[in-house]
């Protein structure tokens, strides 16, 4: 559930954005992330580029060619490399590194014992997660008796840490501005 100290901070953000005059577009029952990752996939099959404002690591899954983070708060831009150099892994393996190390931001579990090192290094030698819990029996010690154990976390992370690119949406790229 959403911790109370955030909840009383929405309506006066919608006022604020109200007052402002700045448009808004909320989905009954869709997460945000999931409006953003749809209007990306929109607007990158009408050719645009694509700037998304956030520090929100799981956002990093969504960086494709024409597609680049940008953090205003650290002033950081996060195109494939960035995302490679930051994370040790590829934006198309983000989804498996964030179901491995969890997020306690997007309430996220994760493996227990397996921290970002070890989920990237078994991503770049297994290349995904189910890549990861087919060779389970290799890795050794306490994190590969972890990864054994917590499979069924591990998938229900994976769920949790993708963002839906196909969400309906009322309006389309050209309406937004």
């Amino acid at each position: 559930p959403m911790p109370d100290e955030l909840r009383e901070q929405v309506q006066p953000i919608l006022d604020a954005i109200a007052a402002m005059g700045l448009p808004l577009l909320r989905v009954v029952g869709v997460e945000a992330d999931d409006v953003v990752g749809t209007l990306c996939r929109k607007a990158l099959d009408k050719g645009q580029r694509v700037l998304v404002s956030t520090g929100d690591k799981d956002m990093a899954q969504l960086v494709v060619d024409g597609v680049t983070l940008v953090n205003t708060m650290t002033d950081t831009i996060m195109d494939r490399d960035a995302v490679k150099a930051k994370f040790d892994v590829w934006p198309e393996q983000i989804i498996d590194y964030l179901a491995l190390v969890g997020d306690s931001s997007d309430n996220i579990p994760g493996v227990p014992k397996v921290g970002p090192k070890t989920a990237s290094k078994g991503l770049n030698q297994y290349e995904t997660a189910d890549g990861i819990v087919e060779k389970g029996e290799e890795i050794k010690g306490k994190v590969g008796e972890s990864l054994r154990d917590n499979v069924d976390s591990l998938r229900l992370s994976k769920e949790l840490a993708t963002i839906k690119c196909d969400v309906d949406l009322d309006v389309g790229v050209d309406e937004l501005t």
